[in-house]
């Protein structure tokens, strides 16, 4: 009996054109997709992002539509923010809660009609369901019908007038409109995670070469380049923009969203990631969390997310003390580290106050930075800290040794996020 075929990865819908570029062979698996990790050199890709335009392939991005007559007050029943508010061409970036005010995730929510919403975030439509029963309202997975391609950069709105024919200078930040590329009607919205000016084109799956082609043609006078999920995770980073599954982990595993990662000791609540303002708690209607917010509103956040640098220098020369080549965040460090400090009010000397969370090196700075999640009375910008660093040494491991050298404590301090703060003159909000 013949076995069953087992289905691949998929490609996005821009993956003949990205794989054209991939001069390093390297992916990384998002989701149930492979994207491009890095096209050639990362550094670059992020000096792009922050000097000219970067085309970035965010297709794997879940799409989820809600639409029916109650779609409205089921948008606003699940998230903290005002979905009465939001007319149709809006988006808002909102997280959203469980009952206990524990964050689930986080994302954009754009009303394309009165009765349409579009969710763009990790896959949540098992939560959705979930609280749908009472409201009249339908789910479609639009997923994989959809490519989108951002374009993030202070010369990005340049590329998409010469691409579009249109000049899109009154388009306001999280504001939506169709245009048209190579003949190709696309979604429009102004958005970024990067912290420049930027776009996103959502792309039907069957023209996507089409529009890919089109923008690289109009974006070549303009220094377009594609830039790859490591320049993306750096720039956001240094905008001070978290994410689920690495910087904390949502109330509520989706099935279908496996790929986050998951401790449940590091889940958090909006008012502890900095999320405050995106809770509406004027709104009449109830929500998911409320109570719970409120009351947290009130005794105020146990816990803050915070900016954090590291003394890297201090790890660069423990590698030289012991002859070795020095290895410092080649890529987005994932696993928490430890963060301790001397003197903690009601605490003794030397204790943990809290853990890191995307700590890596920015070109950008020329500094190790990342998220610091800690104890809300030691939260100061300017506080000293200590890391946990764990380090390893991949000549050893290729030399059958097990590569781990223990652990480090290395110097760093806490700091205001975002890290990084461009100026954009003159762009309308």
């Amino acid at each position: 009996m013949d076995s069953e075929p087992i289905s691949p990865i998929l490609g996005t819908p821009f993956y003949p054109r990205t794989s054209a570029l991939n001069e390093r062979l390297n992916w990384t698996a998002w989701d149930q997709y492979h994207v491009v990790d890095t096209y050639t050199d990362w550094r670059g890709e992020v000096s792009t992002i922050r000097t000219a335009a970067a085309a970035l392939d965010m297709s794997p991005l879940a799409k989820h539509s809600i639409t029916g007559p109650d779609a409205e007050r089921f948008v606003d029943y699940l998230i903290p923010r005002d979905a009465t508010r939001l007319a149709p061409g809006q988006a808002y970036f909102t997280p959203w809660c469980n009952e206990d005010g524990v964050q689930v995730g986080d994302g954009i929510v754009m009303r394309l009609e009165r009765d349409r919403f579009v969710f763009s975030a990790d896959r949540m439509m098992r939560w959705f369901a979930r609280h749908a029963p009472g409201f009249n309202v339908e789910f479609e997975d639009l997923t994989d019908d959809f490519g989108i391609l951002a374009l993030q950069g202070p010369l990005s709105r340049d590329v998409l007038a010469s691409a579009s024919g249109e000049d899109h200078a009154d388009l306001r930040f999280s504001r939506l409109r169709r245009t048209t590329v190579a003949g190709v009607e696309v979604l429009l919205s102004r958005q970024g995670f990067t912290g420049e000016l930027g776009f996103e084109l959502w792309v039907p799956r069957a023209a996507a070469t089409t529009v890919w082609d089109a923008v690289f043609e109009a974006g070549a006078a303009f220094g377009l380049v594609a830039a790859g999920l490591h320049a993306a995770d750096v720039a956001r980073i240094e905008a001070g923009m978290v994410i689920p599954g690495y910087d904390y982990t949502p109330a509520a595993i989706d099935p279908t969203g496996s790929h986050l990662r998951t401790s449940p000791e590091n889940c958090a609540t909006p008012l502890e990631l900095g999320m405050g303002r995106f809770i509406d708690f004027d709104k009449g209607a109830a929500f998911l969390g409320r109570a719970a917010l409120a009351e947290e509103l009130r005794s105020g956040p146990k816990r803050k997310l915070v900016g954090i640098i590291v003394n890297w220098p201090e790890i660069v020369a423990s590698y030289t003390d012991a002859a070795l080549v020095p290895e410092v965040a080649p890529h987005t460090v994932r696993a928490p580290m430890s963060i301790s400090q001397d003197a903690v009010t009601g605490a003794v000397t030397g204790a943990v106050i809290g853990r890191t969370s995307s700590v890596t090196w920015s070109p950008t700075l020329g500094q190790l930075i990342g998220f610091a999640h800690v104890d809300a009375r030691c939260a100061a910008a300017g506080t000293p800290v200590t890391v946990s660093w764990d380090w390893s040494a991949p000549e050893l491991e290729s030399a059958g040794d097990s590569g781990d050298l223990g652990v480090l404590t290395v110097n760093a301090h806490l700091c205001d996020l975002p890290h990084y703060r461009p100026r954009r003159a003159g762009n309308p909000t």
